[in-house]
């Protein structure tokens, strides 16, 4: 009986991986992305400032708190309060003045740069109108307000793990979920065929063919088995109102969607507005109020209603951690007109509301410092070597005996594996390379991407099957060594200058580029004597056969 169960697992845990292996490598990959995306936004807008560093002189004081900007000119110290004077006199300069809302961000570790936001009220047609922002840069006080070029930016990378680009919303949700189930499968099933798991844990055969492929599929899969399940589990999480629409439809009618989302997620009241002017108080003596009582650097100011008697401040705590979704403070209020301080600001989610948020805070990292940042990456990337060495060596193992029949596969697989990376270093080139008076640039940037993916794939089909994975790594390492040259050759933003500054979210990028070339070019030298060695026993079976 269970030797019948675990060879019916042993099927499942096959196909599974067979039929899907290809997309979900693509969701693994371009969803690992998103763990720096504000990171590469920075990157890919390098008309943005240089990053701007605080120090903590008398925290939570707003006048002793300070941030320095570099500047073409030099250094430049100003403090907090400073900020908060410079952004609040641009919104009453340059913001519709009868706006929603109107937002003050605060430079941080990962974003480095100080911009302000508003939201335009409803156009003519009552159509909801795009939010408008501006970065702010300084010299002597007087801000200068750039516009970085169209970009999609790291956010655009990010969102194609769930939303395929080219797909309907609903058809790309409906084909990501079931990918992300028959991962979770695939997990599940894996566990349960391998019946030394832990002896196979410490096992590690290079450069034996199909076996490798199999004991580096088993290594990454148990190193970092308790995340792939987290990540797998809670990216099923965010599809549950999708998966589960007929129980929201027959509960709220057609139209009741909006009214389900207000009674799972409800936010505090908001007083209506007025239509009566009054000017709002000072802010910074309330961020240093702010600061006090929760003991943390406010990075997020928001007022709701400017100009009005009902006006709302809203001070945003830092990204809250997991566990943070049991009636806590994610943001401290205050009547802007007198400097009231307003009950509410908790998280009122249910039991069910509440872990769903807590999922998906744990799936997307948000909460996360540098350290525990990059073990995200390390077990995503271990994820990723997990999905490709199981293709692999589906395919490897099969083509030992039946090479002609499985040589289209793993053409194919060579496309996905190293036509991807590949295709993604190619989108931060279009980046540089295309000029910004093309109107439509954000989107040329993404069809890049994926033109460049299919003329790895043409390549793939045309090059010999002996070369075609040692040409492909060696594209790789040449697409991502010069991506820093070319980024000094088209900005002023280089490694130079980033390290001299000590901007470490742009020389962190270039220097990440450099890590995955040399990863690129030494698996070219060495990782080539196992593939090359496996095609050749394939060639010599296939000649034996003949």
């Amino acid at each position: 009986m269970k030797s019948a169960f675990r060879a019916s697992m042993a099927w499942l845990h096959r196909w599974a991986g067979i039929i899907f292996s290809a997309l979900m490598y693509f969701i693994f990959v371009t969803g690992t992305t998103g763990f720096f995306h504000f990171e590469m936004d920075r990157w890919m807008e390098p008309e943005r400032p240089l990053a701007m560093h605080w120090t903590d002189d008398g925290f939570p004081s707003a006048d002793t708190h300070h941030y320095t900007a570099y500047t073409n000119q030099g250094e430049l110290t100003l403090s907090t309060r400073t900020l908060i004077e410079l952004g609040t006199e641009r919104l009453q300069q340059q913001a519709h003045p009868e706006s929603v809302w109107w937002g003050i961000i605060l430079p941080t570790a990962r974003n480095g740069n100080f911009w302000v936001e508003w939201q335009p009220p409803r156009g003519p047609n009552g159509e909801r109108t795009e939010r408008e922002a501006e970065y702010l840069d300084f010299h002597n006080g007087d801000p200068l307000w750039i516009q970085p070029r169209d970009t999609g930016g790291g956010m655009a990378l990010y969102r194609l793990h769930w939303r395929l680009h080219y797909l309907p919303d609903t058809a790309a949700y409906w084909i990501v979920g079931l990918c992300t189930l028959l991962m979770l499968v695939g997990l599940v099933s894996g566990v349960i065929i391998h019946r030394r798991i832990f002896r196979e844990f410490f096992t590690l055969r290079l450069f034996r063919r199909a076996r490798s492929w199999l004991d580096l599929h088993n290594l990454s899969s148990v190193l970092a088995l308790p995340f792939q399940i987290m990540i797998v589990y809670s990216g099923l999480v965010f599809f549950a109102v999708t998966f589960m629409e007929p129980i929201v439809t027959a509960r709220y009618g057609d139209e009741g969607t909006r009214t389900f989302y207000k009674e799972a997620y409800p936010e505090a009241e908001t007083d209506a507005k007025t239509g009566e002017k009054a000017d709002s108080v000072a802010i910074a003596p309330l961020l240093e109020q702010a600061q006090a009582e929760t003991g943390q650097r406010i990075e997020q100011i928001y007022l709701l209603h400017p100009g009005d008697k009902n006006a709302r401040l809203s001070f945003y705590l830092p990204e809250p951690s997991p566990g943070h979704y049991e009636g806590k403070p994610h943001k401290l209020l205050y009547r802007a007109s007198t400097g009231e301080r307003l009950d509410g600001g908790e998280q009122q989610y249910g039991g069910a509301a509440s872990v769903e948020k807590t999922l998906i805070a744990l799936h997307e990292g948000l909460f996360a410092d540098w350290p525990l940042r990059w073990l995200y990456i390390l077990c995503s990337l271990l994820g990723i070597i997990m999905i490709a060495t199981g293709a692999l060596y589906f395919v490897k193992k099969r083509t030992a005996s039946r090479p002609n029949e499985y040589a289209r596969v793993e053409r194919f697989y060579a496309a996905v594996i190293l036509g991807l990376p590949l295709a993604i270093s190619v989108y931060f080139w279009s980046n540089r390379l295309i000029s910004t008076d093309v109107a439509t640039r954000a989107d040329w940037e993404i069809h890049s991407l994926f033109l460049a993916w299919l003329v790895s794939g043409v390549f793939a089909w045309l090059r010999p099957r002996t070369a075609i994975w040692r040409e492909l790594l060696v594209l790789n390492a040449l697409g991502w060594g010069l991506l820093p040259v070319v980024n000094a050759l088209t900005t002023d933003r280089h490694l130079g200058i980033s390290l001299a500054v000590g901007d470490w979210v742009l020389a962190g990028f270039d220097l990440t580029a450099l890590a995955l070339a040399a990863s690129f070019a030494l698996m070219a030298g060495c990782g080539y004597r196992q593939i090359s060695a496996s095609i050749r026993v394939g060639h010599a079976t296939a000649i034996r056969e003949a």
